[in-house]
């Protein structure tokens, strides 16, 4: 189907939690925020029951996979708004799903009235592909964790660009074979920031953040730099 796809290692439940990572070493530290939260207590109603079924079978099969690129469109024509729900692809060489939303709300994750929030989007991907293996999910901030220890760079950045690229253009934008992390576009994650915020990582085009950076952010903004990358483990 061309997707493609990276498996993370999950040795044990310390792999699996979110994570502060030292911003000289990159080495994983103490002092994250407790307003950061996974999963989030006020959500949707069955997201607490969602992340402790990625969990469980994350820990039995050892690890999950994470796309190789950010999600994007089948096309090359770049998004210029929100829109109605494309077809997600993992690809390179495609213009970044971006413009998307994370949900309509901190606890409302289901289609917009038309358009269609990442957490939507990439839990029914696995659907989109009759994938029968696998559960496909919104990126989970421990899994962007257990990814930031298992590349081992974290604190990675790429330089500003005018505008988000191709997805996997940037070939210094890559981390053991996974692209798009530090640049393009930001993506949201499961994590909350805190009563009102979800939780984005790493950097977009136009700031030269780290890949293991937090930005927390309304659950409705949908922009040009807001995109995802969708996740998959096994059932």
């Amino acid at each position: 189907m061309g997707n493609q796809f990276v498996w993370i290692p999950v040795a044990s439940e310390a792999d699996l939690k979110i994570t502060d990572f030292d911003s000289s070493t990159g080495k994983p530290t103490t002092g994250l925020s407790t307003s950061y939260t996974e999963p989030y207590t006020g959500g949707y109603s069955t997201e607490a029951e969602e992340y402790d079924t990625m969990k469980t079978q994350v820990l039995k099969y050892g690890g999950f996979y994470i796309g190789r690129f950010e999600a994007g469109v089948d096309s090359t024509t770049p998004r210029t708004k929100v829109t109605p729900a494309q077809k997600v692809v993992v690809k390179r060489g495609v213009a970044p799903y971006n413009y998307v939303p994370w949900g309509k709300a901190m606890n409302d994750a289901s289609e917009i009235e038309g358009k269609s929030g990442a957490v939507y989007l990439a839990k029914n991907f696995a659907v989109q592909e009759k994938y029968t293996s696998v559960t496909s999910t919104l990126c989970y901030g421990s899994q962007w964790d257990a990814m930031c220890r298992y590349i081992g760079d974290s604190q990675r950045t790429t330089p500003r660009k005018a505008k988000p690229e191709l997805t996997g253009a940037v070939e210094k934008d890559v981390s053991k074979n996974i692209y798009d992390l530090a640049g393009n576009c930001w993506e949201w994650t499961m994590e909350a920031g805190d009563s009102g915020s979800r939780v984005q990582r790493g950097g977009d085009y136009d700031y030269d953040y780290a890949v293991s950076d937090r930005s927390s952010i309304d659950p409705d903004f949908g922009y040009n730099s807001d995109a995802f990358r969708p996740t998959l483990y096994i059932k």
